[in-house]
């Protein structure tokens, strides 16, 4: 079977390395090119080829792009990292008319309501779907009223963040006050009950918004990272978390994070992409790197897959780079190999 040629950017977040790690459990064979700004990427060894780029829409990004698809010949690009999500979806139609091959990016509607957690929670609201009160910060009689209806605590976090980065739960107006100095652009949001009971749902859509293939995990989380999970085989749910998606119209990989209200989806988060749960999903049996490739690259009838209930322990792992030092990453000069990594005085192939 000849092997498939797909590049992953960001191979050096959890995403990427999730996504490289659903492709080679794949049924289809794929040759893996991981690319990254950072050339101390542990990534890097998990690839069959490795290229450091500019940030996504700098000046030589997409020239870069260009050269490494000459060389490689890739048939899609997976987008692993909500960073470039605005420029390969603004961008998806160009760069796939000049390079033939698929990008898996939604569309810049659908990355902009995920992207900005006010315009999610308004979307939820607008379309009539359940989600946690909102308001900005900013706007103390928003806010007044949200507490006076829900009461404390609530939570902070900033419009765009990601990662559980800078949010906080506060308990008063003072505390609330003392978050805006530290961190601009904040939201307030009704704090959903029972942190127990938090649940991750991807999906896979099909090019006219409609959802293919889904899978829901309850999971527990470590500094905003799913590290425990199970999986979660409830109908309801699913047809909630699906009437979210296809309002949303996402094409591709989409990520809901929910809490349950008397049994009701509470989605407070949307991450219309693969998200950091792709590498675990496919242990499922929920292969949604292979999956939207096949609906979207090869177009082909996708099919709700049989899951395999169990559940994930993650853990930390490392990658020993024996007899290399920093510059000679940052210079290119040490080959990948899988686990093993070699010195390599010359390589072409390596940016």
């Amino acid at each position: 079977m000849d092997a498939i040629t797909v590049l992953v950017t960001s191979v050096g977040g959890n995403v990427g390395q999730g996504v490289v790690k659903a492709l080679r459990a794949a049924r289809q064979v794929f040759h893996i090119v991981g690319v990254d700004m950072e050339p101390l990427s542990a990534g890097f060894s998990f690839v069959d080829a490795y290229y450091t780029v500019p940030r996504s829409g700098a000046p030589g990004f997409f020239e870069r792009l260009e050269e490494i698809h000459n060389r490689e010949g890739f048939e899609a690009i997976y987008v692993c990292s909500h960073a470039e999500l605005d420029y390969f979806s603004s961008q998806r139609a160009e760069l796939e008319h000049q390079l033939g091959a698929s990008v898996f990016a939604n569309p810049p509607e659908v990355v902009a309501i995920g992207r900005d957690k006010l315009r999610t929670a308004e979307f939820l609201k607008n379309t009539g779907l359940p989600g946690p009160a909102t308001a900005l910060a900013v706007e103390r009689r928003a806010v007044k009223h949200l507490i006076e209806k829900h009461g404390f605590p609530v939570i902070l976090k900033p419009r765009t963040g990601a990662s559980s980065l800078n949010v906080f739960v506060a308990k008063s107006m003072k505390e609330i006050a003392a978050a805006c100095t530290l961190i601009p652009d904040l939201i307030v949001q009704q704090l959903l009950p029972d942190e127990k009971q938090e649940y991750t749902a991807g999906t896979v859509s099909d090019g006219e918004g409609k959802v293919r293939a889904s899978i829901i995990l309850r999971r527990d989380l470590l500094q905003g990272t799913t590290y425990r999970a199970e999986l979660v085989q409830e109908d309801g749910l699913t047809h909630q978390v699906v009437r979210i998606v296809e309002a949303l119209k996402a094409v591709g990989p989409c990520n809901v994070q929910f809490r349950l209200l008397d049994g009701v989806v509470y989605a407070f988060e949307i991450n219309p992409r693969f998200s950091g749960t792709s590498g675990i999903r496919y242990l499922y049996g929920f292969n949604d790197a292979e999956l939207v490739f096949e609906l979207l690259r090869q177009s082909k009838e996708i099919v709700q897959p049989e899951l395999r209930p169990g559940v994930v322990l993650r853990y930390w792992d490392e990658v020993h780079i024996a007899g290399a030092t920093f510059d000679d990453l940052r210079a290119g000069a040490v080959e990948h190999r899988g686990t093993q990594m070699l010195l390599a005085p010359a390589l072409g192939s390596v940016g």
